[in-house]
Formats: structure tokens, sequence, C-alpha cells
């Protein structure tokens, strides 16, 4: 009985100490063409990991997104960011929201 004890307090020990799995979403470039070119979200990854964080922009984020304007419906359509949250980032660097 003692083993079986000892086993559990061993497993809940392991278990504790691993992170659990954290759901991620692979950004890779896109299916949609710009100027015959694909969408290559993954060059704006840092952006948006300052906009789910909630930092301020960037001057380069700025750009990056300007560049990669008609690649944010994309980003939209596959709930990388909320919209909304992307709208008003995107209003802080002059850039108008993507019409999609």
């Amino acid at each position: 009985m003692k083993i079986v004890a000892v086993l559990l307090i061993a497993f809940v020990v392991l278990l504790a100490s691993f992170p659990s799995p954290t759901k991620a979403i692979a950004v890779k470039g896109s299916r949609s063409k710009r100027n015959g070119e694909s969408c290559a979200t993954n060059a704006l990854q840092v952006c948006f990991d300052g906009i789910a964080k909630r930092m301020m922009m960037s001057t380069t984020c700025c750009e990056q997104l300007k560049e990669h304007h008609s690649c944010l419906c994309d980003v939209i359509k596959t709930r990388i960011l909320d919209s909304n949250v992307l709208s008003i980032y995107l209003k802080s660097c002059g850039i108008t929201d993507p019409k999609c």
C-alpha cells in the first residue's frame, strides 16, 4: 500500500513540474495572395505578440503593418488577434482598418 502512495505522490510531483501545453497557432504564410505573392504573416509575429500583451507599438511594427496591410484580413479571419484590439493598434499607427 505504501508503494502505491509513493508512486501516486511521485506522479503528482512530476505532473506539476512540467508546464501544461498551451494552444499555439502556427503562423505561416497564408493562402491568400497579394500581388502574386503569398502573405507572410510570420513577419508580423513579433508585432502580434506585442499587441496580445497590450504593449506599446514600435515604429518598426507600424512599418511592418503598413507593408503587410493587405494580409491583415487573414489575421482577422484566422483569429490570431481580436479585430477590435487590432483596430486600436492600427489607428495608433495611422493605418486604416482592412476591408475584408
